[in-house]
């Protein structure tokens, strides 16, 4: 109540929110204090621990336009702060907004320092090269999954997308292969990293070995996920291996 009577005064400065926004967070009623944290930004848009806290609350209810809404603002009032473009990047990219998302990505880009979270730094480059990927740029694609492997020789997405497409188009298969076993190795139930290494297997001729990734990556499907594409490359797979009936099965389940 006390909180409360002092929150209709007016106020120029952030202390008694942010107290009391805290107070709230800590008996568990995060929903009061959404509204205590939006006033604490709106009179100091600097804030970024009540900008990051509405934030984190936005991302637990997957609502990316409120994402949008809290990150925008975010990354004028506090252009230094990497989180706020990489949560933007990410709700763009949900909502298909390909520019939006190579624009905010570069301008990110610009504020990376060699104290920067260089995970961070090598994901941006990776959605940047998916972006591409879309656009169907692939020579700015790779450019920007080289990028990411330099900051991050570990990054899991950028090796298995960057593998995949370079399988697709049926060049540099070595590299590919070197690539997507990595993935493989660091997530060895990963159904999708498990085709992607069957598939460069595929286009190497080595149809027994693809065989036995794909089999595995059919043993670790999602069933709530669009799982075609693994489908077929295991209709392709079967047939190469003489398997026929087996073939035409997949090939059925994945129309």
């Amino acid at each position: 109540g006390l909180f409360d009577r002092m929150m209709q005064m007016d106020m120029d400065d952030v202390q008694i929110p942010m107290l009391y926004a805290q107070y709230l967070l800590s008996k568990g009623m995060e929903a009061q204090s959404i509204p205590v944290l939006e006033q604490v930004v709106q009179i100091d848009p600097t804030n970024k621990a009540a900008r990051m806290t509405l934030l984190g609350s936005a991302i637990r209810k997957n609502d990316y336009e409120q994402v949008i809404k809290i990150c925008e603002p975010g990354i004028e009032a506090t252009p230094d702060a990497l989180e706020f473009y990489f949560y933007l990047v990410i709700a763009y990219n949900q909502a298909e907004h390909w520019d939006d998302v190579l624009e905010v990505s570069r301008k990110a880009l610009e504020h990376v320092t060699p104290e920067s979270d260089k995970q961070m730094v090598s994901d941006f480059y990776t959605i940047i090269g998916d972006v591409y990927h879309t656009k169907k740029l692939m020579k700015e694609a790779y450019a920007a999954y080289d990028s990411a492997l330099v900051y991050n020789p570990s990054n899991i997405g950028a090796l298995n997308n960057y593998a995949y497409y370079l399988s697709v188009e049926r060049r540099d298969l070595d590299k590919a292969e070197e690539m997507s076993y990595k993935t493989v190795k660091a997530a060895p139930n990963n159904a999708t990293y498990l085709d992607t290494y069957a598939w460069i297997l595929f286009m190497e001729e080595r149809y027994h070995e693809a065989k036995i990734y794909i089999d595995q990556a059919i043993a670790n499907l999602d069933s709530t996920q669009n799982n075609n594409t693994v489908i077929e490359h295991a209709g392709d797979i079967y047939a190469m291996n003489g398997l026929t009936e087996e073939a035409l099965k997949f090939w059925k389940q994945s129309y």
